[in-house]
């Protein structure tokens, strides 16, 4: 009798585990997180969990989860994966690149730069430069000045700095992950999806409200001394690949040095109608309301406020380059086209210009300073 009650027993906890984890005809998709299960019951594997992913975590990338729209056109952008750290320079011993192999300078800048098109329906970066640019035709081993070394992406070594947005383009070209995703500058797109989520998120606010604080800013810039941004899942959207509890952490995206991204405006085109200024978000007429650092519900943020001023760069005749990549072969305010620095430096006096949010538009494809680094990003990956 003992043994066939005992079997009953074991016969209704089964039935009441299967009843539990069926949810009786209910909406079981937090469940299926909680046991990891997709909605045939089988093991879910998240886009983190995977070899490739693995790899790039282990060379110091987290993935950005997507799952809600970014430029206004009524598409969810989906995820990819950043550097936690600003690209270091790296000290190995096969850290030079050779410049034999590499193309001219027009070409390789073709490749990896999108232009701002204002006629584009939702003004996005999407043109691309044409044989008809003024940039050089001459190989990138007959520029003066050109130094490029390969980078790694950990948190402990010198910031790879005063590196053109040409030679940084080169260096991640050969700094890729082995067996990993292949990686370049984060283009505006992705820099908007990071602000939106981090400014959104009240883990990274001062007070219960952003309006009422700020946002951390890290060393020098704030009240705090932590040098990240919290990124999480379900802020804006959810990300259906990763679990909606998904947190990660990235430094130095506001203070440190501003950061290169793969888009260019031309001079014409700069918000400011090409005039020097210094300016809040707020007061700039003509930005794509996209790349406008606002709250979920539309709360403008400013400077003040930790998200960082728009600076249209100092002369209508040019964005200004150091290196020699023009078809003039002159440096100076001569770019046509210039590329967008984005977050903060606390190189230079410019507190305002401090944040996530900030956008330099200064600078030429050949410029180089103290005061700009880059990171690495990968495509989309869906």
């Amino acid at each position: 009798m003992r043994k066939k009650s005992m079997k009953k027993i074991f016969c209704i906890s089964v039935a009441t585990i299967s009843l539990f984890l069926s949810g009786c005809g209910q909406d079981r998709s937090q469940d299926d997180e909680l046991f990891g299960l997709s909605s045939k019951g089988a093991k879910k594997e998240w886009i983190t969990e995977s070899l490739k992913a693995k790899v790039m975590i282990d060379n110091g990338f987290v993935y950005i989860p997507g799952g809600f729209d970014v430029d206004g056109d009524g598409k969810d952008e989906g995820g990819f994966w950043l550097s936690v750290y600003e690209a270091k320079e790296d000290k190995g011993l096969n850290s030079e690149i050779s410049l034999k192999n590499l193309d001219s300078v027009q070409s390789l800048l073709i490749e990896h730069f999108k232009v701002f098109d204002p006629k584009d329906e939702y003004q996005r970066f999407n043109k691309d430069l044409t044989n008809e640019s003024k940039f050089s035709t001459k190989l990138i081993r007959d520029v003066e000045g050109i130094d490029v070394k390969k980078v790694i992406f950990s948190e402990e070594g010198n910031i790879s700095k005063e590196v053109s947005p040409l030679e940084a383009v080169i260096s991640l070209e050969n700094s890729q992950i082995q067996d990993g995703e292949k990686i370049s500058l984060p283009s505006e797109k992705q820099w908007m999806q990071l602000v939106k989520l981090v400014i959104n998120n009240p883990k990274n606010w001062t007070e219960d409200k952003v309006g009422e604080g700020k946002l951390f800013q890290g060393d020098k810039y704030g009240i705090s001394n932590r040098r990240y941004f919290v990124i999480e899942n379900s802020i804006l959207g959810v990300d259906e690949f990763v679990p909606t509890s998904y947190s990660v952490d990235v430094y130095d995206l506001s203070g440190s040095v501003a950061e290169w991204t793969s888009c260019m405006i031309e001079i014409g085109d700069r918000f400011l109608s090409g005039t020097e200024g210094e300016k809040e978000y707020n007061d700039v007429n003509n930005a794509p309301f996209w790349l406008k650092p606002a709250l979920q519900d539309d709360t403008p943020l400013n400077s003040i406020q930790g998200a960082g001023k728009y600076h249209d760069g100092y002369s209508k005749a040019g964005a200004t380059d150091t290196l020699v990549i023009n078809e003039n072969n002159t440096t100076g305010n001569v770019s046509e086209y210039a590329v967008v620095a984005r977050g903060g430096s606390n190189s230079i006096d410019d507190e305002m210009l401090v944040g996530i949010g900030a956008s330099k538009l200064s600078y030429g494809a050949g410029y180089k300073g103290p005061t700009v680094g880059f990171r690495a990003s990968s495509d989309y990956l869906y």
